[in-house]
């Protein structure tokens, strides 16, 4: 097990979040990939974790700050400190109407986020971090071959916070549990939305990894 990688999975949220990247995982990784692969909840979002970060001026990395804030943290992460994870990667939710981003000073949410992204920028270091717009639920809500969400195409930044109910109503996705056709599904839309957002004609996989950054996403969105 010692030259085995481990890969750390920071969620926001234990339930629909932790299901979605377990079911992920069991697609992907189970018996095909050698690396340990642990998710962890956070059970709170990303600009209360940010907010801690710098609090302490960044002397403390943010495996130990979940370690230090869970007991279910701490005993998931049991014996396994930063220098032996590999990779760190952070999922959570636009959120930008939550109320501690009020509480941090002089600074607005799309100010504050784009900090974040820029300090969270690589996977071997700080840990890589992506965004959901506006969150989790954004994940089933789609048309096969279309770029365009069962939602429609946009929803305005005020309605955000009722997002939830409208990606599900009548939405038959809202309730799976994800396996590989579905994971299949999701990764054949991204490039086609990735090409709208961007307008762009066409998008190739070398493209996407030198142009297209959860910063540049968080841009345009």
């Amino acid at each position: 097990m010692a030259n085995i990688p481990i890969i750390l999975f920071i969620v926001e949220g234990e339930k629909r979040d932790y299901r979605f990247i377990e079911e992920m995982c069991n697609c992907f990784f189970k018996g095909k990939y050698k690396a340990n692969i642990i998710n962890l909840p956070a059970k709170q979002n990303i600009y209360m974790l940010y907010q801690k970060l710098k609090a302490d001026d960044f002397d403390t990395d943010i495996v130990e700050l979940l370690r230090d804030e869970s007991d279910e943290a701490k005993k998931i992460l049991e014996g396994v400190n930063r220098q032996k994870i590999s990779q760190v990667f952070l999922f959570f939710d636009y959120d930008v109407h939550q109320d501690n981003i009020s509480k941090i000073k002089n600074i607005e949410s799309y100010n504050l986020l784009n900090e974040m992204l820029n300090f969270f920028d690589n996977e071997t270091e700080q840990g890589k971090l992506y965004i959901s717009y506006p969150m989790v639920e954004a994940l089933y809500d789609y048309q096969e071959n279309m770029c365009e969400a069962f939602s429609s195409c946009f929803i305005h930044i005020n309605n955000s916070g009722d997002y939830k109910t409208i990606s599900s109503l009548n939405n038959p996705r809202a309730s799976y549990h994800f396996k590989i056709k579905e994971w299949e599904e999701i990764l054949k839309i991204f490039p086609l939305k990735i090409k709208c957002l961007f307008n762009i004609t066409k998008i190739e996989l070398e493209y996407y990894r030198k142009n297209i950054t959860p910063l540049s996403i968080f841009e345009i969105q």
